[in-house]
């Protein structure tokens, strides 16, 4: 025996004590034995153990006998089988023949077995307790006994469901049982049965479901007078469409008239149930629902203001001033209460009628301009509810639309966040059209304002907090939208935030969250509004603002240091132009100085208060760095006091992120140049944010490289020498590839020091040249990094033009190798290289010709070796596309041809790449030329091909296709010539000239290609097909206007009969789905039957292949799903307006069952429809169960090697991250498949990992909630 045995054996002995406290402490004890994993017994006491802890359910003490329930939990998990069969059996005793305490703790224990047992072993439960619990629910027991049954019924199905199949007749069985169950006297039993018939119907076979629904169907008739009845039946119904939507949708038909007949007989709590059904039926089948929505918004209209025991009679004329008075005195009476009828549930009704509305919201965005017609107009007339919850549930749906408007509305919005948000850039202007659902949102802004204005001045709380998220969401959605009526709404912002929030107030927390929200609101209307709307309420505003700073609640304190700062970009707006790159604003009003003067005191008073939170902290840093990057010519008093203060909280480890973001702001401030006391504090601020570039923090080091450019920019003039040497030191580890975030910030710092003081070029090139030139030769300098790096060659031979030879001794010295036919550096690293060469060359008119004249000896010099002449070729291709290299002699494009048959493949590319761009310098000269050598001759074809990419592509813009307009029709003939070869990367070269060349004349060509779609080589059609798709480059509204009319013809390729075409058509769907999503909006009703086509697993295109011994499994078709489901993510992000979202997400969760590559790309869609989409997602979880399922027990082979095992655990973790991405949508009791699912993940094998990554997706959700918050840098 063990040590648990003993351990338990002395347990066993105090639980047969007489002393209750023993007997307590030793089932307590037990218990958390039990929970331990190193616990194990033998058979013989394991049995005792069991007898024991059953004999203890009917102890004589109630807390004995709980514990001991308790204490079931953990012993069912540990004992045999054999042990839990014993204790179903004796629990199933208890139920029947003991008293009535013993009779509720032993159904306690049954639902404790039920939900605590493993699937493994769960089978022989379920088979042995259910005929048990039928038999007893057959019999005439008491009610208490026949409703534990039945909850215990219920657990079973809804844990085990599947397990009930076996043998076949069990589920008919139950079926039979529950039917009748549906006619018991009491309702609560009626109810639990229809839960109970809801989960059954899960795993049900078909013949079975339409048997249930033929029998619900034969009671509707019986029951046509029996209102109790027909509520149980509705309910049931209604259960049936949340666990078997796809099986109820197609007996619709047969049960909306029953449910429609049923909403208009006059007994409130029955409408409600049908209101209730019939929103289940609109979230659960979606399809078959459609022809029904307009009767059932007709309903939800006429329902929404059934109110029988109010006269309402102020429905038509509620502008007048009359009106107003009594809907005030309507309010008034309401909120004293005075009105009062407990037998009045017609409110249920009216809230019903609202929630089925925000479901039809929720799920039909595309009758989003329908609802904006009927449906909003009368949510806005409701707003006068005169019930609470029922009000609050109105607002909320409108809320709903608002975010379905956002979503889908059409009509995106430029930000005004392009990095000068707060200098409040112009928003470009929409381009609504007049039935758009946001034209119609304005529509009835003004009727809005002032219904919702007169709810806000009540004394509900919720109502109010409700109110201003209505608001907030409506100016986010119609960017602005309330200038004509901001006035409506300043009394009810200062009662909002005058209220008490402190801790004596029976509802503080309360008041605390509508003070957090009507600040939230303020915020965005500030955002989104000109700042000189507001500057005739600023008396009103800014003191309720200002004093909410000094709130005892952190969180209020927080987000009102956030409005603070909006404030004062209200106050005094500064506008940054992006065209001149310059600031404009005007001088303060006088009238606002103090307003400033108050916002920088309270401000100033968080700041020297040391125990605050670590957010406040933050923001008081934030919200004084904007005060003075925008009033600090108004300061400047205040600057000898505040300065000081920034620069403490630089030097302070937890401040100063923010102090440096801080610092950035002012630096860059056009108010508060060269003020004296910013500039001393700048100055000895500088060593400080040098010093923070050897932190590991990375945020830390790149918002301070990007704040020592601009501290470098605007006073560099008055750094000392001993400044710059430590600016090198700490600059220099930084340019290198390890970071290429980091790497063009330190570069740009760099180009700084040298146009503010030229001077220090030659310690530039002494301390930071090296590492410049060691980067040069990276393979991964690309992009913003490579521009930086162009702009300090440029920026260091225009310091100094006597350095050419340096720096091109420098940059050629990697190209020097020794070995005459191997390139001793990457193709990337010679490109860099070339540029850097052509950069310092064209800024140098000295000594360009002489360097192009020295390139072109070195190509032609045959004992070259093949590293000098690849650099020499990129770079003479450099620098001929900015300049005419004919004048170097009439044989250079000879020469450049000649090195086409080189030995070296890199050397040809390069020859290649050197003619093309040479070419584009002198396009008469040379493109004859090109175009002559292409027909001429076929061995030279591909080269040329590239040679000639290259042209056309330098030339796609608009002043370029008028050069190339001469030499199209030849060129156009060439390429379709040269596009029948068989080698694939010849024909993509084709297209995309092809592509390119119809820019050039599209009333010409693109007519053109249309003709070659219906030629009967597959290379053609495949040709045309990708030289579209390189047009979407193209910005002109006339080519656009050309092409939309044709787009159906050339994307309708996804059905041609060549697989490549098909797979060449997908891609260019995606590309415009991308590029020019409104060429195909409104298309996608041909197209996306097509798409959703390609995304099947089709068997006739796999194959078996023999490869030996062994055979390998092909599937030709593999490809095209690839494309088909990178296409739907693109549409997803790009025209989700347009996208039937169920059907969407049919074919999105059949991915999750396909390759990895596609599953992973499925997971990705499902947490941006979790986000775009909650509504339809929420109804689909459940069936997303049973693939994620699949996934997580996918077996590997044995021998499978470290990328399959890699790939597998990948997988894992991508269905983990939209399981809790779900998670957080998820209602209680809506998705019960997928909450058991979750449930099992959480205890199971897989908890660590899941954790981990819930962890994760909370995290990158409160960072992007928070990601509007940070200082602007500009």
């Amino acid at each position: 025996m063990g040590s648990s045995g003993y351990l338990v054996m002395g347990l066993l002995e105090k639980m047969d004590s007489t002393d209750t406290d023993f007997r307590y402490m030793a089932t307590n004890d037990l218990m958390n034995e039990l929970q331990k994993d190193t616990f194990n017994l033998e058979e013989l006491t394991e049995k005792k153990v069991v007898s024991k802890t059953l004999e203890l359910l009917n102890d004589v003490n109630g807390e004995v006998q709980n514990l001991a329930v308790k204490c079931l939990a953990p012993l069912v998990k540990r004992v045999r089988e054999s042990q839990l069969q014993e204790i179903v059996d004796k629990l199933c005793v208890y139920t029947i023949e003991g008293k009535d305490e013993l009779r509720d703790i032993a159904g306690i224990g049954l639902k404790t077995v039920i939900v605590e047992i493993n699937a493994p072993v769960a089978n022989n439960v379920v088979q042995r307790l259910i005929p048990k619990l039928l038999a007893q629910l057959e019999g005439h027991g008491t009610y208490e006994v026949q409703m534990d049954k039945l909850d215990i019924l219920n657990e079973i199905l809804a844990r085990f469901g599947n397990l009930v199949s076996h043998p076949p007749d069990t589920q008919k069985r139950i079926q039979d049982v529950l039917i009748p169950l549906l006619s018991h006297p009491r309702p609560a039993f009626r109810k639990r049965t229809t839960v109970a018939l809801g989960n059954l119907v899960t795993h049900t076979p078909d013949d079975l479901f339409n048997d249930l629904v033929h029998k619900l169907l034969q009671e509707f008739t019986k029951s046509s007078n029996q209102h109790d009845k027909l509520k149980t039946l509705i309910q049931c119904v209604g259960t049936l469409s949340r666990s078997s939507a796809p099986r109820l949708g197609r007996h619709l038909p047969q049960f909306l008239p029953l449910i429609f007949q049923n909403v208009d007989v006059d007994d409130d709590e029955l409408r409600e149930i049908c209101l209730q059904a019939l929103e289940s039926f609109v979230l659960r089948c979606p399809t078959e629902i459609t022809s029904y929505i307009d009767r059932i918004i007709e309903l939800c209209l006429l329902y929404l203001k059934y109110d029988p025991n109010y006269a309402d009679d102020m429905d038509e004329d509620d502008d007048k001033d009359d009106e107003m008075q009594e809907d005030d005195e309507y309010q008034d009476e309401d909120d004293e209460g005075t009105y009062s009828d407990e037998d009045d549930i017609s409110w249920k009704v009216r809230r019903s009628s609202s929630k089925l509305l925000a479901a039809i919201i929720g799920t039909r965005h595309e009758i989003l301009s329908q609802l904006y017609l009927q449906v909003a107009p009368a949510l806005v007339q409701r707003f006068k509810e005169r019930e609470e919850s029922v009000r609050v549930d109105i607002l909320q749906t409108f809320i709903v639309l608002l975010r379905q408007t956002l979503v889908y509305g059409g009509v995106i919005y430029s930000s005004r966040d392009n990095g000068h948000e707060a200098k409040r850039l112009k928003a470009e202007p929409s381009m609504e059209t007049s039935d758009s659902p946001k034209k119609l949102l304005r529509g009835i802004v003004p009727k809005l304002s002032r219904n919702l204005s007169k709810q806000l001045l009540s004394k509900s709380i919720s109502t109010k907090q409700t109110g201003f998220s209505l608001l907030r969401e409506l100016v986010t959605v119609l960017n602005g939208g309330l200038e004509q009526h901001i006035h409506l709404f300043i009394p009810a912002i200062e009662n909002s935030l005058s209220i008490a929030s402190d801790g004596g107030h029976q509802h503080s927390g309360t008041n605390s969250n509508l003070k957090i929200e009507t600040l939230s609101f303020l915020r965005q209307l500030f955002k989104v509004h000109q700042p000189h709307v507001f500057h005739k309420h600023l008396d009103r505003l800014c003191l309720p603002i200002i004093n909410s700073v000094s709130d005892k609640f952190y969180k209020i304190t927080s987000e009102a240091f956030l409005v603070c700062i909006e404030l004062v970009k209200v106050i005094r707006p500064i506008e940054y132009s992006l065209v001149s790159k310059s600031y404009s604003y005007q001088p303060l009003e006088p009238n606002f100085q103090k307003y400033i003067l108050q916002v920088y005191n309270v401000t100033i008073a968080r700041l020297r208060t040391l125990d605050v939170d670590q957010e406040v902290k933050e923001r008081s840093i934030l919200c004084l760095g904007v005060l003075l990057s925008q009033t600090g010519d108004n300061l400047k008093s205040q600057l000898p006091e505040c300065m000081p203060i920034l620069l403490e909280r630089l030097r302070n480890e937890v401040t100063r992120l923010t102090a440096v973001k801080t610092f950035t702001s002012v630096a860059d401030s056009p108010v508060c140049y060269d003020d004296p006391h910013v500039t001393k504090t700048i100055l000895s601020a500088v060593g400080e944010v040098a010093i923070l570039l050897r932190k590991s923090q990375r945020q830390l080091k790149v918002a301070s490289l990007i704040c020592l450019e601009v501290f470098i920019r605007k006073y560099g003039r008055h750094f000392t020498p001993q400044t710059f040497a430590t600016l090198y030191v700490e600059l220099a580890p930084h340019i290198s590839d390890q970071d290429l975030h980091l790497l063009p910030l330190a570069l740009n710092t760099v180009v700084a020091i040298l146009i503010a003081n030229p001077g220090n070029i030659q310690s530039v090139n002494k301390e930071i040249l090296p590492t410049v030139l060691d980067l040069v030769q990276s393979s991964i300098v690309q992009g913003a990094a490579l521009d930086s790096l162009l702009a300090l060659f440029i920026t260091l031979i225009q310091t100094k033009e006597t350095e050419f030879g340096r720096l091109l001794a420098g940059l050629m010295k990697p190209a020097l190798t020794q070995e005459p036919s191997q390139l001793s550096l990457s193709k990337q690293s010679y490109s860099t290289i070339a540029q850097c060469i052509a950069a310092i060359s064209l800024n140098s008119p000295k000594n360009c010709h002489e360097t192009v004249n020295d390139f072109i000896r070195k190509i032609e010099d045959p004992h070259c070796n093949d590293s000098v002449r690849y650099l020499s070729l990129l770079t003479l291709g450099e620098i001929g596309r900015k300049v005419d290299l004919s004048r170097h002699g009439d044989k250079l494009h000879l020469t450049i041809i000649s090195l086409f048959s080189a030995s070296s493949e890199e050397v040809k590319s390069a020859a290649a790449f050197a003619l093309g761009n040479v070419a584009v310098g002198n396009v008469n000269k040379y493109l004859p030329v090109v175009m002559k050598e292409i027909r001429q001759d076929p061995q030279k074809r591909y080269l040329l091909l590239h040679a000639l990419k290259e042209i056309i592509t330098r030339y796609s813009n608009e002043a370029g296709i008028q050069t190339l307009g001469p030499y199209a029709d030849d060129t156009w003939n060439i390429l379709f010539d040269s596009g029948e070869v068989v080698e694939e990367g010849t024909r993509n070269v084709v297209a995309e000239c092809v592509g390119k060349l119809t820019l050039a004349n599209p009333h010409k060509f693109l007519p053109e290609l249309q003709k070659r779609l219906r030629s009967i080589s597959a290379q053609t059609r495949g040709t045309v097909v990708t030289a579209i798709k390189y047009t979407f480059t193209n910005q002109g509204q006339q080519y656009d206007e050309l092409l939309r009319p044709l787009i159906v013809d050339f994307l309708s390729s996804i059905r041609d009969s060549d697989l490549n075409v098909r797979r060449l058509s997908l891609s260019t769907l995606n590309s415009a789905a991308h590029s020019k999503p409104y060429l195909i909006r409104d298309v996608l009703d041909q197209l996306l039957p097509l798409l959703y086509e390609e995304t099947l697993v089709k068997e006739n295109l796999i194959h078996m292949v023999e490869m030996g011994p062994f055979k390998h499994k092909v599937d030709d078709g593999l490809d095209l799903r690839k494309f088909a489901y990178e296409c739907m993510s693109t549409l997803l992000d790009t025209c989700r307006d347009k996208l039937d979202i169920f059907r969407f997400l049919d074919r999105v969760l059949a991915g999750l069952t396909d390759v990895h590559d596609i599953a992973i790309l499925s997971h990705t869609m499902l947490i941006r429809l979790a986000d775009v989409a909650p509504t339809a997602v929420t109804q689909k979880m459940d069936d997303a169960v049973e693939p994620f399922k699949t996934t997580l027990s996918y077996k590997l082979k044995e021998n499978a090697i470290k990328s399959e095992i890699e790939k597998q655990q990948e997988l894992v973790r991508s269905a983990f991250r939209v399981a809790a991405t779900w998670a957080r949508l998820a209602e209680q009791g809506s998705t019960p498949r997928f909450d058991s699912w979750l449930k099992e993940i959480k205890t199971g094998t897989y908890a660590e990992t899941y954790r981990s990554l819930e962890t994760e997706v909370a995290s990158k959700e409160f960072s992007y909630a928070h990601s509007g918050e940070a200082m602007d840098l500009s």
